[in-house]
Order: structure tokens, then sequence, then C-alpha cells
């Protein structure tokens, strides 16, 4: 297992382990949110084992948070939901799209709303990627959840999202700033080496840059 912050735990689902594809757990006293699913039977055998390195089973997760709509985050749904009978949220543009890709229902999450376990998740929707693609403000940790809002490298090298993966590039690199709103030490995101310590700045620089 991979404990990140206190309670927070990466999930490397790369063969290189080089950290080009990662989901999370949040192991809180409401019970285990799951962020992010993964698209392989492999990805569900690693969240299977990390929750097994945690004292955890697949009944514990009580929430399964979606970043977007991309079939690297939703493909393996509606095995999660069968495993787990947990529900599924996303932002509120995003979750018809999730449904329509994988026949579960998705409850739909308003930009500013917080999620009221693991010490508030607040949701951040930044559009481009994805119409309702989102970051999660991990308020107890001073943390986000990036998601797809930002790239990276196996160094922790930041990138504005790739424009072959986008609705609208523009749009999701202007949408970056958006996190700048947060106070945040750590960034922790799908493609590219987690930053633990001054990501804030590491980001404001990303998005001057751009």
């Amino acid at each position: 297992m991979v404990k990140i912050l206190d309670g927070v735990y990466s999930m490397d689902h790369s063969e290189a382990k080089d950290h080009s594809m990662e989901s999370w757990l949040l192991d809180c006293g409401e019970g285990v949110v799951l962020v992010d699913g993964g698209m392989t039977e492999q990805h569900v055998q690693n969240i299977e084992n990390e929750l097994n390195g945690i004292g955890r089973k697949w009944g514990n997760v009580k929430l399964i948070l979606i970043t977007h709509k991309h079939g690297d985050h939703i493909k393996n749904l509606p095995r999660l939901v069968e495993l787990t009978g947990a529900p599924v949220k996303s932002q509120k543009l995003e979750a018809p799209l999730i449904k329509e890709a994988t026949g579960v229902d998705v409850d739909g999450l308003k930009d500013g709303e917080v999620v009221p376990v693991c010490g508030g998740i607040e949701v951040i929707h930044v559009p481009g990627h994805s119409e309702g693609n989102c970051s999660y403000y991990l308020r107890r940790h001073k943390a986000v959840i990036g998601g797809d809002t930002i790239f990276g490298d196996p160094e922790g090298n930041l990138t504005p999202p790739p424009e072959r993966y986008c609705l609208d590039v523009g749009q999701a690199t202007r949408g970056m700033r958006r996190l700048l709103d947060y106070d945040f030490d750590a960034f922790i995101y799908t493609h590219g080496k987690d930053i633990m310590k001054d990501a804030k700045r590491r980001v404001r620089e990303l998005v001057e840059s751009c």
C-alpha cells in the first residue's frame, strides 16, 4: 500500500509503475471513499489489494467519486458498484454522460458543493477536458485531487491537459487557474507523479507560463 497523506492512499495502476495512471482511496470515519475506478480487471484487483492492505473490504467502500467521464476513470464502474453497493457521484454535467457510458446511476454535484465526508471534499468544476471535468479539494488535508485537470510526468513536471484528449483545450488551460483559489500543499493527479509539498507554487508557475 502507498500512504501519501493521513488516510489517503494512492494506487499506481501503470504497468511501468511510473505514475501514468492513478486512483485513490480515502479512509475516514464515515467509511472508505474511492476516487476514480480505472478501466481493467487488473485495476479492480489493485483496488482490492489496497483495501486489504489497510484492513478494509469492498463493503467498507461507502462512496465512489469520479473526476470525469473518460474510460480510464469509469470503465470499471459497473463492477465496482456490484462489489461495493456504493453510490457514485460526479460533477452534475458529467453525471448523465457517465450513466450513458456505463449504465450506472450517478448523482450530480454542483461546483463548490462539499461532500460531508473525510473532513469535507469540495467539488471544483474545471470544464474543457470534458463537460463536467472536476477536481476535488480535501479540506482537512489541504490537498487537491486533480484528476485530469493537469497532467504531468514521472518526475512531477506539470503540463496542461493535452489537446488530443480535450473537448476544449483553451477552456481547460484557462480553467487550471481555478485551483489557485484553494489553499493546498499537495497536488494528487491521475497522470504524473504526485506533488506532496509546495504544490500550489508549482501549479501557479504552470498557470502563469500558459
